[in-house]
């Protein structure tokens, strides 16, 4: 009786979770296939000392990983992450992790589990966020009956019960919108059109068609224009040379930027700082 219970409890959750990931997710993004067995194995709770690298591995099974505090770093298969406070990322089973920058102090819960991946619109992506404050409970207890010997169907239950707050609908930023923050959080700095179609697993059509509708303009024009605020930035707040400023914006190439600089705002960098600080502060 009880095994007949559970099994329409777990056969209740997983339709759940693909209606709502279904519902939610309009983006295509590689992630769980909601549809196929998903089977729990093990899970803690995990916090960095400073300056600790991840692990370098190929682990066999997939691995969630919730960051609730801090910056976690690693890389697969040679392409590098960063997953932040509050967002979730799955790390994709038989992908060889390494670890080359020191992450900074994350503390995060970390399940393995195994599910096949897939690219159709209910799958939940591979990465996204999450609310700390809705999650706190079930990944405290996710970590309890880790260590407390809990029941594996106990544990499998809060793990489907962490899978489907993960699709729950919150005003929930569009892919474009994704891409276009991590652009702008960075400064456009080290991004590139084939470096977002790594990090999302996207192809360069879709990041193209997408930010393009997001900003109206390319990916790669978006990036410029990033760099550009940034240098403008520095040319007016600090005495830096305009080619040392040229570099820490992520220009490679100094007449590159003076073109683009001088295309954008209608004078030369020199000039647009001078204008700047002859004017009177308001």
């Amino acid at each position: 009786m009880n095994n007949q219970i559970n099994i329409a409890f777990f056969a209740y959750i997983i339709d759940k979770i693909t209606q709502m990931c279904y519902s939610f997710h309009g983006d295509v993004m590689k992630g769980i296939d909601l549809d196929k067995n998903i089977e729990y194995k093990h899970a803690s709770l995990r916090y960095f000392s400073e300056n600790e690298h991840h692990i370098t591995r190929r682990i066999k099974e997939n691995v969630l990983v919730m960051v609730f505090d801090g910056i976690l770093r690693f890389s697969e298969d040679g392409v590098p992450y960063e997953v932040r406070a509050g967002e979730y990322q799955i790390q994709k089973s038989n992908c060889y992790q390494t670890g080359e920058r020191a992450s900074d102090k994350p503390k995060y819960l970390y399940v393995h589990f195994d599910a096949q991946m897939t690219d159709r619109e209910e799958a939940l992506p591979f990465r996204g966020t999450f609310d700390y404050k809705e999650a706190k409970n079930l990944m405290e207890r996710l970590n309890r009956l880790s260590y407390e010997g809990g029941s594996y169907t106990e544990k499998t239950m809060v793990f489907f019960e962490i899978l489907l707050l993960l699709c729950k609908k919150k005003e929930k930023l569009s892919s474009a919108r994704q891409m276009v923050e991590f652009v702008d959080k960075s400064d456009g700095k080290d991004i590139s059109l084939e470096g977002l179609c790594e990090y999302f697993h996207f192809s360069k059509n879709h990041v193209i068609n997408v930010i393009k509708k997001e900003t109206g303009m390319t990916p790669v024009k978006y990036i410029n224009s990033v760099k550009l605020k940034r240098a403008r930035y520095l040319l007016e707040a600090t005495s830096d040379g305009v080619e040392n400023i040229s570099i820490s914006c992520g220009f490679s190439d100094y007449s590159h930027f003076y073109k683009l600089f001088c295309r954008e705002t209608g004078m030369s960098p020199t000039e647009w700082r001078s204008r700047k600080q002859a004017e009177p502060v308001s």
